[in-house]
């Protein structure tokens, strides 16, 4: 019982707290409170420069720090081309909404950038990356007839500029297949955007 009261008692110290001891002095006359648990040579407590220690709690629900995607941010509804698998995937790694048969998918737009998901709790933002793996020869390289790297390259560069100049925002790249994770691995460590192989 007492460690549900703590913090609610806390919270009302803290608001509460200065205009009670304004109270208390008014009432006393200042004298007695000031003689309290004062030695000779003592420095006056109205003189010291101490003042009460006041702690904002955040409110119940409140995160401490705001998360710029979601008070800037909104879900869109969005028709890239994408076969079944790529769009079934981005949809269960984000738990967003979608419909292979009517080709759309619900993406997080933020600050003119598109992102595949936001987990709001965590202040992540998702992108998910499937099936890529059969643009890779067998020496883990793009196939000679395929350029579309360049555009995933760029997007990521974007995205991690986009990110870390927003703070505490975070980014997370997914990966349905190793090869894929594998060739831009290099990539993501230098621009320091995380990632996973969850297939």
């Amino acid at each position: 019982m007492g460690t549900i009261l703590a913090p609610l008692l806390e919270s009302a110290v803290a608001e509460f707290g200065p205009a009670l001891l304004s109270a208390g002095r008014a009432l006393l006359g200042g004298v007695a409170t000031g003689a309290v648990g004062s030695v000779a040579g003592d420095a006056s407590k109205d003189d010291s420069k101490s003042t009460p220690a006041v702690r904002a709690l955040p409110q119940i629900g409140e995160s401490c720090r705001k998360c710029p995607p979601e008070q800037t941010g909104l879900a869109v509804k969005r028709s890239h081309y994408m076969k079944p698998t790529p769009r079934e995937y981005q949809g269960r790694i984000t738990g967003r909404p979608f419909s292979v048969p009517d080709g759309w998918s619900e993406e997080w737009a933020w600050m003119n950038v598109d992102f595949d998901g936001f987990k709001r709790e965590a202040c992540l933002l998702q992108e998910a990356k499937a099936n890529y793996d059969q643009f890779l020869d067998e020496d883990g390289e793009p196939k000679f007839f395929f350029s579309g790297f360049t555009g995933v390259i760029k997007q990521v560069t974007l995205q991690a500029q986009t990110v870390k100049a927003n703070p505490p925002a975070k980014l997370l790249w997914y990966f349905m297949t190793p090869g894929t994770r594998e060739y831009l691995l290099p990539v993501l460590e230098r621009i320091g955007v995380p990632s996973v192989y969850q297939p």
